[in-house]
Protein backbone atom coordinates (compact mmCIF):
# COMPACT_ATOMS: atom_id res chain seq x y z
CA UNK A 1 0.00 0.00 0.00
CA UNK A 2 2.80 3.06 0.77
CA UNK A 3 4.39 1.83 -2.19
CA UNK A 4 1.73 2.22 -4.49
CA UNK A 5 0.95 5.50 -2.18
CA UNK A 6 4.69 6.55 -3.23
CA UNK A 7 4.02 5.54 -7.12
CA UNK A 8 0.90 8.25 -7.01
CA UNK A 9 3.02 10.54 -5.79
CA UNK A 10 5.60 10.04 -8.14
CA UNK A 11 2.82 10.16 -10.99
CA UNK A 12 1.17 13.22 -9.94
CA UNK A 13 4.56 15.08 -9.46
CA UNK A 14 5.43 14.50 -13.32
CA UNK A 15 1.95 15.18 -14.13
CA UNK A 16 2.07 18.75 -12.00
CA UNK A 17 5.41 19.56 -13.50
CA UNK A 18 4.59 18.89 -16.95
CA UNK A 19 1.27 20.75 -17.29
CA UNK A 20 2.69 23.69 -15.81
CA UNK A 21 5.42 23.87 -18.56
CA UNK A 22 2.76 23.68 -21.02
CA UNK A 23 0.26 25.53 -19.34
CA UNK A 24 3.48 28.40 -18.70
CA UNK A 25 4.30 28.43 -23.05
CA UNK A 26 0.64 27.98 -23.66
CA UNK A 27 0.24 31.68 -21.89
CA UNK A 28 3.25 33.27 -22.56
CA UNK A 29 2.76 32.71 -26.63
CA UNK A 30 -0.71 33.77 -26.32
CA UNK A 31 0.20 36.49 -24.75
CA UNK A 32 2.64 37.30 -27.43
CA UNK A 33 -0.01 36.38 -29.85
CA UNK A 34 -2.17 39.13 -28.76
CA UNK A 35 0.12 41.77 -27.96
CA UNK A 36 2.26 41.77 -30.89
CA UNK A 37 -1.14 40.86 -33.52
CA UNK A 38 -3.23 43.55 -31.98
CA UNK A 39 -0.04 45.97 -32.64
CA UNK A 40 0.69 45.54 -35.57
CA UNK A 41 -3.48 44.94 -36.43
CA UNK A 42 -3.54 48.83 -35.07
CA UNK A 43 -0.38 50.05 -36.67
CA UNK A 44 -1.69 49.00 -39.97
CA UNK A 45 -5.20 50.12 -39.58
CA UNK A 46 -3.13 53.87 -39.56
CA UNK A 47 -4.30 54.22 -35.97
CA UNK A 48 -8.28 52.51 -35.86
CA UNK A 49 -8.18 48.50 -35.19
CA UNK A 50 -11.32 48.20 -37.34
CA UNK A 51 -10.44 50.06 -40.57
CA UNK A 52 -9.85 48.57 -42.89
CA UNK A 53 -8.22 49.29 -45.95
CA UNK A 54 -7.93 46.24 -47.92
CA UNK A 55 -8.90 42.34 -48.37
CA UNK A 56 -5.70 41.20 -46.97
CA UNK A 57 -6.11 43.08 -43.87
CA UNK A 58 -9.71 42.07 -43.37
CA UNK A 59 -8.60 38.33 -44.06
CA UNK A 60 -5.53 38.97 -41.09
CA UNK A 61 -8.25 40.22 -38.79
CA UNK A 62 -10.35 37.92 -39.04
CA UNK A 63 -7.75 34.69 -38.64
CA UNK A 64 -5.91 36.82 -35.85
CA UNK A 65 -9.54 36.77 -34.07
CA UNK A 66 -10.26 33.38 -34.85
CA UNK A 67 -6.74 32.26 -33.19
CA UNK A 68 -7.32 33.77 -30.36
CA UNK A 69 -10.34 32.49 -29.31
CA UNK A 70 -9.61 29.28 -30.81
CA UNK A 71 -5.85 28.12 -30.17
CA UNK A 72 -5.53 28.95 -26.42
CA UNK A 73 -8.76 26.42 -26.05
CA UNK A 74 -6.80 23.72 -28.16
CA UNK A 75 -3.25 24.20 -26.45
CA UNK A 76 -4.74 23.24 -22.90
CA UNK A 77 -6.55 21.04 -24.46
CA UNK A 78 -3.32 19.26 -25.90
CA UNK A 79 -1.20 19.72 -22.85
CA UNK A 80 -4.17 18.09 -21.05
CA UNK A 81 -3.89 15.02 -23.46
CA UNK A 82 -0.19 14.75 -23.88
CA UNK A 83 0.31 14.74 -20.03
CA UNK A 84 -2.34 12.03 -19.71
CA UNK A 85 0.10 10.08 -22.25
CA UNK A 86 2.59 11.06 -21.08
CA UNK A 87 1.62 9.23 -17.28
CA UNK A 88 -0.05 6.93 -18.53
CA UNK A 89 2.82 5.78 -20.69
CA UNK A 90 5.03 5.51 -17.87
CA UNK A 91 2.39 3.29 -15.75
CA UNK A 92 2.16 0.83 -18.84
CA UNK A 93 6.04 0.38 -19.27
CA UNK A 94 6.83 0.67 -15.15
CA UNK A 95 3.55 -1.52 -13.62
CA UNK A 96 1.27 -2.87 -16.08
CA UNK A 97 1.61 -6.42 -14.72
CA UNK A 98 0.86 -5.58 -11.07
CA UNK A 99 -1.42 -2.44 -11.73
CA UNK A 100 -3.58 -1.90 -14.49
CA UNK A 101 -3.85 -5.74 -15.59
CA UNK A 102 -5.37 -6.84 -12.24
CA UNK A 103 -7.77 -3.65 -11.70
CA UNK A 104 -9.10 -4.62 -15.54
CA UNK A 105 -9.46 -8.15 -14.05
CA UNK A 106 -11.07 -6.88 -11.02
CA UNK A 107 -13.80 -4.67 -13.38
CA UNK A 108 -14.47 -7.80 -15.86
CA UNK A 109 -14.94 -10.35 -12.69
CA UNK A 110 -17.18 -7.95 -11.00
CA UNK A 111 -19.19 -7.23 -14.35
CA UNK A 112 -19.31 -11.13 -15.13
CA UNK A 113 -21.32 -11.60 -12.04
CA UNK A 114 -23.54 -8.55 -12.76
CA UNK A 115 -24.46 -8.95 -15.99
CA UNK A 116 -24.25 -12.72 -17.01
CA UNK A 117 -26.40 -12.49 -19.86
CA UNK A 118 -24.55 -9.75 -21.59
CA UNK A 119 -21.82 -11.90 -21.47
CA UNK A 120 -23.02 -14.74 -22.49
CA UNK A 121 -24.76 -13.23 -25.84
CA UNK A 122 -22.70 -9.74 -26.12
CA UNK A 123 -26.00 -9.19 -28.66
CA UNK A 124 -25.40 -5.07 -28.24
CA UNK A 125 -21.95 -4.22 -28.09
CA UNK A 126 -22.19 -0.74 -27.39
CA UNK A 127 -24.31 -1.57 -25.03
CA UNK A 128 -22.39 -3.96 -23.18
CA UNK A 129 -18.96 -1.26 -24.00
CA UNK A 130 -21.04 1.48 -22.22
CA UNK A 131 -21.88 -0.56 -18.95
CA UNK A 132 -18.23 -2.12 -18.76
CA UNK A 133 -16.88 1.65 -18.70
CA UNK A 134 -19.44 2.23 -16.17
CA UNK A 135 -18.96 -0.40 -13.84
CA UNK A 136 -14.97 0.72 -13.88
CA UNK A 137 -16.17 4.42 -12.75
CA UNK A 138 -17.89 2.42 -10.00
CA UNK A 139 -15.34 -0.03 -9.46
CA UNK A 140 -13.04 1.13 -6.50
CA UNK A 141 -9.64 1.24 -8.15
CA UNK A 142 -7.79 3.21 -5.66
CA UNK A 143 -5.17 4.72 -8.25
CA UNK A 144 -6.95 7.44 -10.38
CA UNK A 145 -4.73 7.32 -12.76
CA UNK A 146 -4.99 3.62 -13.10
CA UNK A 147 -8.78 4.13 -13.18
CA UNK A 148 -8.22 6.72 -16.17
CA UNK A 149 -6.09 4.26 -18.00
CA UNK A 150 -8.28 1.63 -18.16
CA UNK A 151 -11.14 3.48 -19.17
CA UNK A 152 -9.17 5.10 -22.06
CA UNK A 153 -8.09 1.28 -23.38
CA UNK A 154 -12.07 0.53 -22.81
CA UNK A 155 -12.87 3.43 -24.96
CA UNK A 156 -10.28 2.55 -27.59
CA UNK A 157 -11.72 -1.32 -27.81
CA UNK A 158 -13.76 -1.67 -31.15
CA UNK A 159 -16.33 -3.80 -29.59
CA UNK A 160 -18.49 -4.73 -32.42
CA UNK A 161 -14.99 -6.39 -33.85
CA UNK A 162 -14.88 -9.19 -31.23
CA UNK A 163 -14.95 -12.70 -32.81
CA UNK A 164 -17.34 -14.98 -30.69
CA UNK A 165 -18.20 -17.23 -33.14
CA UNK A 166 -15.75 -19.50 -32.00
CA UNK A 167 -16.47 -19.66 -28.56
CA UNK A 168 -13.84 -17.86 -27.42
CA UNK A 169 -14.15 -16.03 -23.57
CA UNK A 170 -15.86 -12.60 -23.89
CA UNK A 171 -13.39 -11.06 -21.23
CA UNK A 172 -10.25 -13.20 -22.96
CA UNK A 173 -11.19 -11.06 -26.16
CA UNK A 174 -11.43 -7.93 -24.42
CA UNK A 175 -8.13 -8.24 -22.01
CA UNK A 176 -6.43 -9.34 -25.43
CA UNK A 177 -7.26 -6.02 -27.08
CA UNK A 178 -7.28 -3.84 -24.16
CA UNK A 179 -3.57 -5.18 -24.03
CA UNK A 180 -2.94 -4.22 -27.68
CA UNK A 181 -4.71 -1.00 -26.64
CA UNK A 182 -1.78 -0.02 -24.58
CA UNK A 183 0.84 0.15 -26.91
CA UNK A 184 -0.95 3.07 -27.83
CA UNK A 185 0.08 4.94 -24.33
CA UNK A 186 3.17 3.91 -24.92
CA UNK A 187 4.23 6.87 -27.45
CA UNK A 188 2.81 10.11 -25.90
CA UNK A 189 2.75 12.53 -29.22
CA UNK A 190 3.40 16.50 -28.39
CA UNK A 191 3.23 17.63 -32.03
CA UNK A 192 -0.44 18.95 -31.92
CA UNK A 193 0.55 21.01 -29.17
CA UNK A 194 3.54 22.44 -31.01
CA UNK A 195 1.20 22.61 -33.83
CA UNK A 196 -0.84 25.42 -32.46
CA UNK A 197 1.74 27.26 -31.23
CA UNK A 198 3.81 27.47 -34.68
CA UNK A 199 -0.09 28.54 -36.29
CA UNK A 200 0.27 31.24 -33.41
CA UNK A 201 3.60 32.81 -34.62
CA UNK A 202 2.67 31.87 -38.36
CA UNK A 203 -0.70 34.57 -37.84
CA UNK A 204 1.87 37.23 -36.42
CA UNK A 205 3.90 37.12 -39.58
CA UNK A 206 1.12 36.85 -41.71
CA UNK A 207 -0.01 40.44 -40.28
CA UNK A 208 3.59 41.81 -40.37
CA UNK A 209 4.37 40.57 -43.74
CA UNK A 210 0.77 42.04 -45.23
CA UNK A 211 1.06 45.47 -43.65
Amino acid sequence: MNANLSYIKKLTVIATKTLLKHYLLAILSTVFYLVVGYLLLRSNSEGSFFSMRDHTQTIGKFLWLIGLILLPILLFLFSNKYVFSTVAGKVVEERQDDLIIPALDKVLLVFQSNQPDIVQNAGDYTFAKLKLINQVKNTQIENPWIKRIVVFGLNKIKFDSLDLDNNNSFYDLVKSKFIAVLEILTEADNRPFWICITIQWLIVLLIWFVG
